[in-house]
């Protein structure tokens, strides 16, 4: 190649990396503009009513654990230390959902997804209100348990560095399963979407042969 075809190439390419290099700082601005919303989960169990303590009385005792096998290993020796009779009190899955962004985000939707075990099993929605599970292309604004103000259209705003817990009996999640035909250590996820579409997600298990059992009237969505 002779030095004139070079002169005329070099700008060429300097200008191809500038054009490259401006479209990743946008990238890099866009991502980190993006609202970052961290889900985390833990299984408790907590003695007497879902509501806690009465006011002004010391905490209701509680433990808790990373699994639910953890939680279900450990609870006999925590309702022997408190001398309680299973099952007085409230075995929970616990989420808590914190902006670690620096912008301000909105929660449209959360809900529990899970999919069939066949070939090709569809992905379905466990409604723990309405005990029940659908196909979530047919769900819709259905089982959105994110809050009464967003089944209204009203989401909900995370400021950075706050957050919001939602939890869930066990007992109700593992008899709606079993009731439905989904029995065994089933796999789910909560699944938060916030306004713009972005889903964040957090997978969890439920073991009907640890939890179905005959729930009280005050178990359910807390």
């Amino acid at each position: 190649m002779r030095g004139g075809d070079l002169a005329e190439v070099g700008p060429v390419v300097v200008s191809v990396l500038a054009f490259v290099l401006s479209l990743l700082n946008l990238y890099l601005q866009r991502r980190d503009r993006r609202p970052r919303l961290k889900v985390r989960v833990r299984y408790e169990y907590r003695v007497g009513v879902p509501g806690g303590s009465p006011s002004g009385g010391p905490p209701a005792p509680q433990m808790h654990d990373e699994t639910q096998e953890g939680l279900y290993m450990r609870l006999g020796d925590f309702l022997r230390e408190h001398g309680v009779e299973y099952p007085r009190g409230s075995a929970v899955v616990r989420f808590s959902i914190t902006n670690e962004g620096e912008r301000v985000a909105w929660i449209s939707a959360v809900r529990l997804v899970f999919r069939e075990r066949e070939p090709f099993g569809r992905r379905m929605v466990l409604d723990p209100v309405q005990k029940r599970t659908l196909p979530q292309n047919l769900a819709r604004d259905a089982a959105n348990v994110a809050g009464s103000d967003a089944a209204e259209g009203f989401p909900v705003e995370l400021v950075p560095g706050n957050g919001v817990g939602y939890r869930f009996s066990l007992t109700r999640l593992a008899n709606t399963l079993e009731k439905e035909g989904h029995a065994g250590n089933v796999r789910l996820s909560l699944e938060a979407t916030d306004r713009l579409g972005n889903a964040y997600r957090r997978s969890f298990r439920v073991n009907t042969d640890l939890w179905a059992y005959h729930e009280g009237p005050d178990q359910g969505t807390e």
